[in-house]
């Protein structure tokens, strides 16, 4: 190797340690718990605070330290391990309780890839004894955004094999289905689709509205957009056509559908009666929808950016909306 070489080689060297010794000091919480011999439940709470302070810096920070930990011994390893396993379930939970959710909602997870997936699949498929049964429907979103696609047939398998257990509760049949359906096996959600438009066809109005609802969020939940805001747009024609009145919480979810398939005018549209339906007297206030979720829901981001939104938002809350943040707008 040439002196040249030599020094360039060196110098690298030396900025990688500088980057990590840099890494190290802003992860100071981390660093605390991981050298700790008998680690207390606060060190672990200030750990995960700041890992998740920013989610993708914090699992980006994981993923290094678990490449970098080998030469520091299997102590280092196993408790960066720990820290990891530890971030990734609390990020789920914290994710799970936001009361919002939309694709892309997990996607910090993909700077601690393959850790992050093989946690995820571990805890689904060989549920250890510390991790609730009932959560793992929790886990299903997750999977979503890191796996566009069935990673593996054997994978895709093991998910069919699972939702079609009799024992497994509804919530996670249904989650496992739409997990399913993204990676192209439809049959199971496709049968719910199927029964669920025979059944709108039949019974009362009010009953075939209930049924349509159901109908458009199962398509909610599958990502199919456009299907979802086309029978969001045969609820409402059947109900103006009738004595059902629907909720504000119906409305806004016609106003994502649609402004999640593109279609701002009926988005927009959506808004308007959602805003109407929030402020009729007949509303009960535990149906109206928060204005939180009005300011913050990436998925009506769309919406937010158009010149009515304002005065929309004003007729629904009395005030105007929060300035909305760059990245949020951006997004």
């Amino acid at each position: 190797m040439s002196r040249a070489a030599a020094a360039l080689a060196l110098l690298a060297c030396v900025a990688t340690t500088s980057e990590r010794i840099r890494a190290q000091d802003a992860f100071a919480a981390c660093e605390t718990w991981l050298a700790a011999e008998q680690p207390t439940r606060a060190q672990l709470e200030a750990a995960l605070e700041r890992v998740l302070a920013e989610p993708a810096t914090g699992f980006e920070w994981l993923g290094r330290e678990r490449t970098a930990a080998a030469p520091d011994g299997p102590a280092r390893c196993k408790a960066i391990e720990s820290l990891a396993t530890h971030a990734v379930v609390e990020f789920v939970r914290r994710q799970h309780r936001a009361g919002v959710r939309y694709a892309g909602q997990y996607a910090a997870l993909a700077k601690l890839e393959p850790f992050a997936g093989e946690l995820l699949f571990s805890l689904l498929l060989e549920t250890p004894a510390w991790f609730p049964h009932t959560h793992r429907a929790r886990l299903v979103p997750a999977l979503r955004d890191l796996f566009p696609r069935a990673p593996s047939e054997a994978r895709l398998a093991q998910i069919a094999a699972l939702a079609k257990s009799s024992i497994e509760p509804e919530e996670l049949v249904r989650a496992l289905d739409g997990l399913s359906w993204q990676w192209g096996d439809k049959q199971a959600a496709q049968a719910r689709i199927d029964e669920l438009k025979r059944a709108s066809a039949e019974g009362d109005v009010e009953e075939r509205v209930r049924v349509m609802l159901d109908l458009a969020e199962l398509w909610y939940d599958l990502r199919e957009y456009r299907s979802a805001a086309a029978t969001h747009r045969a609820v409402l024609a059947l109900a103006n056509g009738s004595a059902v009145l629907l909720k504000p919480a119906h409305h806004y979810a016609s106003a994502c559908a649609h402004a999640l398939s593109g279609d701002v005018e009926q988005g927009i549209a959506a808004l308007q009666r959602c805003a109407a339906a929030q402020t009729d007297p007949r509303t009960d206030a535990s149906h109206r929808v928060a204005r939180t979720l009005w300011e913050k829901d990436p998925e009506i981001v769309v919406l937010r950016g158009d010149p009515r939104y304002a005065k929309i938002f004003a007729e629904a809350f009395g005030a105007n909306p929060s300035p909305e943040p760059a990245e949020k707008a951006q997004r």
